[in-house]
């Protein structure tokens, strides 16, 4: 477990990761913690995480993440630093917030993700003195002109350890911003999404090529691996009877997304039963985990679209995870099937585990994987 030098903090990523790859921490998380007030922690609301650096450096902080990993690292490394673990907050309900005085806010990628959680700042903290940082070359010249004209007071200094750190403060813009709520329909279906759900407001081309191949799966207990706002584990549903379909995903806002993209569509999930459930007796079971952590039952079939974007880093070990996951979870007759891009080199990793792996699409852009255990 590395040292985080600046803090004398002993941090570790979650899934583990090479610390030629990335550490658990940067020079982001660095440039917020000398701007900010470090002597307030309880007065302090942090967002967005990665790998609980900033919520070490500042134990007793309210603090949200969408990623289960993200959560799960910051309770391990709160607890290898002997700190109470954080209690992290629900998405949309931060109104126990009532003496938050500064917000730290990791830049998240898309500019909708963090335009909705200044919204949310706005609305409970709006007094609050906001410190944004990411690393520079990842943060668009468009984004700095927007933060600008939107907030009343913003400060811009210079570039530290190519990270780059912004202050604004007031922010009755934000507050009047609408929430962001986007989607499609396609087959008769309606998805939708709150920023930050992978493909939220459109169908994902590698999504689409896999509802071209889905197999006789009546009465079949189904995993939707990586489930984002739940188009697959919604079209297993309406294709098939006697189903149980377990749809997870590391995103809270991805779960909360397919939870309400079921009922849209007058589906039965673990919490919900809707007015024309006897129509279907398939059901959607969501549930918030790293892989299949949050599985215990033996599967008949894993649906896998696996994410190849660790925030900004392209990596495959997220993939190779669900996929040893997987293996491990499908029954003696199982099924993965998987579909990826077809430059990613999944073929090599997919053999290792699974007695046979066919390609059963022709797709120029996309490779489906058929593995039998």
């Amino acid at each position: 477990m590395p040292e985080w030098p600046a803090e004398k903090l002993q941090l570790a990523c979650f899934p583990d990761v090479p610390d030629h790859v990335s550490l658990p921490w940067d020079s982001a998380d660095e440039y917020l913690l000398r701007e900010a007030d470090t002597t307030i922690p309880t007065a302090t609301l942090i967002l967005n995480d990665r790998h609980g650096a900033l919520y070490c450096a500042l134990p007793g902080a309210a603090t949200w993440s969408d990623s289960f990993c993200a959560r799960q690292a910051a309770q391990n490394n709160a607890r290898a630093n002997d700190l109470r673990p954080p209690d992290f907050l629900n998405y949309g309900d931060f109104s126990s917030l009532t003496n938050i005085r500064q917000v730290l806010i990791q830049i998240p990628k898309q500019k909708d993700q963090l335009a909705d959680q200044l919204r949310l700042v706005a609305t409970h903290c709006p007094d609050a003195n906001v410190f944004l940082a990411g690393m520079a070359k990842h943060i668009p010249i468009s984004l700095l002109n927007w933060l600008e004209v939107n907030a009343d007071e913003y400060t811009q200094p210079r570039i530290v350890k190519k990270a780059r750190l912004l202050n604004i403060r007031g922010l009755t813009k934000f507050a009047s911003m609408e929430r962001s709520l986007r989607g499609y329909t396609v087959d008769g279906l309606t998805l939708n999404g709150l920023p930050g759900v992978f493909s939220r407001d459109h169908l994902d081309p590698g999504a689409e090529v896999f509802r071209q191949y889905f197999p006789d799966l009546h009465g079949k207990v189904i995993c939707d691996l990586g489930c984002g706002n739940g188009i697959l584990a919604i079209s297993l549903a309406k294709a098939s009877t006697g189903c149980t379909i377990i749809a997870t995903d590391d995103s809270e806002l991805a779960t909360l997304a397919t939870k309400a993209n079921a009922k849209l569509n007058d589906l039965v999930t673990n919490d919900l039963v809707t007015n024309n459930s006897k129509t279907n007796n398939s059901k959607i079971d969501v549930r918030h985990g790293n892989a299949l952590s949050a599985v215990t039952e033996k599967l008949d079939y894993v649906f896998c679209n696996p994410p190849f974007h660790d925030g900004n880093k392209q990596l495959t070990n997220i993939a190779l995870n669900m996929f040893s996951d997987a293996h491990k979870q499908l029954k003696g007759d199982g099924v993965l099937l998987v579909v990826a891009n077809r430059h990613l080199p999944y073929t090599t990793a997919l053999k290792k585990l699974f007695r046979r792996v066919r390609l059963i699409s022709d797709d120029k852009r996309f490779n489906v994987y058929y593995c039998t255990k």
